[in-house]
């Protein structure tokens, strides 16, 4: 009997972890909690920075045949801004394009699926270091990670599915130098060497694993608890294994160095403004300013790994506070640091898996730190991905030593319930925050106006809210509505506009925004005055807010102050037809036809569609009585814009005078 239950527990047994163990079952597995905790992000529509990818983006829309251009060509580039070279992510969006067209579900479906993907690589890499870990130990950290929140921009974003290629890749290129340095198979070498530079061409972040992949080697094969073992120069150097080690150091790292000195060698300087409210560190390079902002970035990590709320689409200076030397929060990081650092020396003999864990996430996360460059946006989810695979690490392992749980342990069974109510507790809790936090990426909008609620300091948040809300505006054909339907939505944008200015007076840019809608809506020209002036005093070489200025002076009736704003808006952008009409109008205005004239002719020069040319000129030959000069321009002016029915019929009327058809 006793005999015959002991064969009943092993078939139990084996029955069960079956779905742990066989790599077919443990990808069906985690392809299945993959659409538990995504699976709703599939019915989202396109959101934040898409554009740079997918949505609108001309280059990806054309399909596998614009892969050429795509690999030759910038990350994003248009007359404001050019920046990055991550061909990787494009190119798999045009071929999917090419298969299914441009569609965002089928697209989030596609994110779902490589996140799956992406977990099970993991799975492999996780098992092929741990090799004295039971496979409890290794799913704990599997599910702790998988679950965690934070993954919820990588997944729900269009955008960030580069987060989640580097990551792919960058853990297939680790397998590969270790089958090489297991085997001594050189072709594995060649493997790890190509899926390191896509994993790169996908997004720099991949230098992160520069770091990461040394960890891995000194934990998988030296005696982590032993220093002389690590250091032993000796030893290395004798050791057939630790010459393969060393081998793969050395591709590792100069490819790092050459894959991150690639745009710099294929492409000019990147072109994008930057702003301190953006990071603080734009502008201040001191040491002390970097390693305050480092605390403070390194601190709030860790809030987001032990507290995933709220979750945030940006952060940035002042959601994030402006910090120096001498802040206590800077010198609490740095205790709660020292603390993180004791432990690690604590646990060094007897809890390697925490030390280990401890390591890779730092190893992760300290290019993102903002010590060594500068991160928009100070914080970013998306960049705790890949480290936060430490932080499970070192989780499970405190949690397995506290609870006094073998490491080696494979049965359930074996463990107190208390603890497994509490570990699988957090990952419900986890699962809840996912699909909740899916739901906010449905839209720009829905987005936008669920995260404003915790960003009231965040410049930037407030300006791409305002800038949303405009947009929308604009799409809708506004100005066939009555401006008591548009007031509410205007409202708004000078609302957050304002809020945007409270923080950072200094952007020209918004204060040109809000003055153009005093001047296209709310026909409030003085109100507007006051936002240019400002702006100009910041930034007075800027194409729009000189227009602005120009129309504030023409709807004053100021023709004279109209044309100077103008004719310096015309040095900075002379192919806006509007703006040659404005000029020549206000020169006849001030009964100076020649002047008008001149312009007129100048436009010429450079224009060959628009008619306002040879309409002004027309009207310029009417003021002096020469109508046969008058209608010869406008009949040039119809050829160009035969749309004008007034035209059609002053012409046809002249014609008929003239008995000329």
């Amino acid at each position: 009997m006793k005999n015959y239950q002991h064969k009943k527990f092993v078939k139990a047994k084996r029955e069960t972890s079956k779905w742990l163990v066989c790599n077919e079952h443990s990808f069906f597995l985690i392809l299945i909690l993959s659409f538990v905790l995504y699976g709703n992000s599939i019915f989202n529509k396109y959101n934040m920075d898409d554009e740079f990818v997918v949505r609108n983006n001309v280059q990806v829309e054309k399909g596998i045949k614009a892969i050429p251009q795509i690999l030759t060509s910038r990350y994003f580039e248009n007359s404001n801004a050019k920046f990055g070279y991550r061909p990787i992510t494009k190119v798999v969006f045009a071929i999917e394009v090419s298969l299914f067209g441009v569609n965002p579900h089928i697209s989030h479906l596609i994110n779902v699926l490589l996140f799956a993907i992406m977990v099970f690589v993991t799975l492999l890499l996780l098992r092929r270091i741990f090799n004295d870990a039971g496979v409890l130990f290794i799913w704990a950290v599997l599910l702790l990670w998988m679950f965690h929140p934070i993954h919820t921009e990588v997944v729900a974003s269009l955008k960030n599915r580069e987060e989640i290629l580097y990551f792919l890749l960058a853990v297939l290129s680790t397998l590969c130098f270790l089958s090489y340095i297991d085997t001594g198979k050189i072709l594995k070498l060649i493997y790890a060497f190509i899926l390191f530079c896509v994993s790169f061409l996908t997004k720099q972040s991949a230098i992160s694993f520069a770091l990461i992949i040394p960890v891995i080697f000194v934990f998988k094969y030296t005696d982590i608890t032993s220093w002389k073992d690590i250091v032993s120069l000796k030893k290395w150097m004798n050791d057939d294994l630790r010459k393969r080690i060393i081998l793969s150091l050395t591709v590792l790292w100069i490819t790092t160095f050459v894959m991150y000195k690639l745009p710099l060698w294929l492409f000019p300087p990147d072109k994008l403004d930057m702003f301190s409210f953006e990071n603080p560190l734009r502008y201040n390079h001191k040491w002390v300013s970097r390693f305050s902002v480092a605390a403070l970035t390194l601190l709030y990590y860790l809030k987001l790994l032990f507290y995933p709320h709220p979750l945030l689409f940006y952060y940035g200076l002042y959601t994030i506070p402006d910090v120096n030397i001498t802040d206590f929060v800077v010198w609490f990081s740095v205790t709660i640091h020292l603390v993180i650092l004791y432990l690690l020396f604590r646990f060094w003999k007897n809890n390697k898996f925490f030390v280990f864990g401890v390591l890779i996430y730092y190893a992760g996360i300290s290019p993102f730190s903002n010590y060594f460059m500068e991160i928009n946006g100070i914080v970013a989810e998306r960049l705790l991905h890949g480290p936060s695979i430490g932080f499970a690490i070192a989780i499970v392992a405190m949690i397995f030593y506290v609870a006094k749980i073998p490491f080696n342990i494979q049965s359930i069974k074996q463990i107190k319930t208390k603890w497994i109510i509490c570990f699988f507790g957090i990952l419900i809790l986890y699962t809840f925050k996912t699909i909740s936090r899916n739901r906010d990426w449905k839209d720009n909008m829905t987005l936008f106006s669920h995260d404003i609620r915790y960003l009231d300091n965040s410049v930037k948040a407030n300006d791409i809210i305002a800038q949303t809300i405009m947009d929308r505006v604009i799409a809708n054909n506004p100005f066939q509505h009555p401006i008591h339907e548009l007031k509410p939505s205007l409202d708004s944008v000078i609302f957050f506009y304002n809020r945007s200015l409270s923080f950072f007076p200094d952007n020209a840019i918004v204060l040109n925004n809000v003055a153009n809608i005093y001047i296209n809506f709310y026909n409030q020209p003085e109100k507007a005055l006051g936002y240019l002036q400002k702006g100009y005093k910041i930034k007075p070489n800027i194409f729009e807010l000189n227009f602005n200025f120009g129309e504030c002076y023409e709807m004053l009736k100021n023709d004279s102050l109209s044309i100077r704003y103008y004719t310096k808006a015309l040095l900075l952008k002379n192919n806006y037809p509007k703006l040659w009409q404005s000029i020549i109008n206000a020169y006849f205005n001030l009964n100076m036809p020649d002047s008008a004239k001149f312009y007129a002719e100048k436009m010429l020069k450079i224009d060959t569609i628009s008619d306002i040319p040879y309409v002004s000129i027309g009207y310029y030959y009417l003021l002096k009585k020469d109508t046969a000069m008058a209608a010869n321009n406008w009949e040039k002016a119809f050829k160009r814009n035969p749309t004008n029915y007034d035209r059609a019929i002053i012409l046809g009327n002249y014609f008929a005078q003239k008995r000329d058809s």
